[in-house]
């Protein structure tokens, strides 16, 4: 019996291993315009280390799972349609675009993490998603939301690409505190920091979702107790 657990015991060190390991890989994005020229929304295809955001759009990304759209947060950073970029996923951007860094960090506002929480669940009152594969032109109403995260992030003053803010703006003022730092943790920043040597990109934000409040842990808690049960019922039964 005691065999039989030492057993149990090492392929879970196997699955423990694997996963530390797992966690070591870092985390890449393919970026890619949806035309040329245009502004968010952008294509943002993970590598294997940040799939698991994909699961977490009900909208705002392709129907065979490979992509989804992301919107970027810094004016006068760019990246290179087709590079790809190391990601280290934060609350803010690192250079701080145009409305600069406090600290090394431009933390997004509410009212930014409001609009592109809303885009990625598919409920954002006004905009076009477009066809279901979201490959055809950038539609006006992703303009206009390209344009109301850079006012909200303080990277412009006046609407850009000839298409204003649409409703979005009034959306996201219509909202509490809609100007002051996000603290929530579903909305994030990617960090796009290495391509061809150089360590600064324009950050894109993507949608990680409502964290599961420890219940992945706790069960594996529950999980190792029970092995640690078993023992000991074994023991006594020898």
């Amino acid at each position: 019996m005691k065999t039989k657990f030492t057993k149990v015991i090492t392929v879970l060190g196997a699955v423990a291993a694997f996963g530390v390991t797992s966690s070591l890989a870092v985390p890449q994005v393919t970026m890619s315009t949806f035309d040329a020229g245009s502004g968010g929304n952008y294509r943002a295809n993970p590598n294997d280390e940040l799939e698991w955001v994909l699961a977490n759009y009900a909208n705002g990304k392709s129907t065979d799972g490979t992509w989804f759209g992301t919107f970027c947060i810094e004016f006068n950073e760019y990246f290179h349609s087709g590079g790809v970029y190391d990601v280290a996923l934060n609350n803010g951007s690192i250079m701080g675009g145009v409305s600069g860094a406090v600290n090394g960090k431009d933390v997004i506002s509410n009212g930014t993490a409001y609009l592109y929480e809303q885009f990625a669940l598919g409920t954002l009152a006004g905009f076009n998603y477009g066809d279901t594969n979201l490959d055809s032109v950038v539609y006006d109403s992703a303009k206009q939301l390209q344009n109301t995260i850079w006012y909200l992030e303080g990277e412009i003053t006046s609407a850009y690409y000839g298409v204003g803010f649409g409703s979005f703006l009034g959306l996201a003022q219509s909202q509490l505190d809609y100007a002051s730092d996000y603290v929530g943790g579903a909305v994030k920043v990617m960090n796009l920091t290495s391509n061809n040597g150089h360590k600064h990109h324009q950050d894109q934000l993507v949608y990680a979702g409502v964290p599961d409040s420890g219940t992945t842990v706790s069960l594996l808690l529950v999980a190792v107790c029970g092995l640690v049960g078993a023992r000991r019922k074994l023991a006594r039964s020898k």
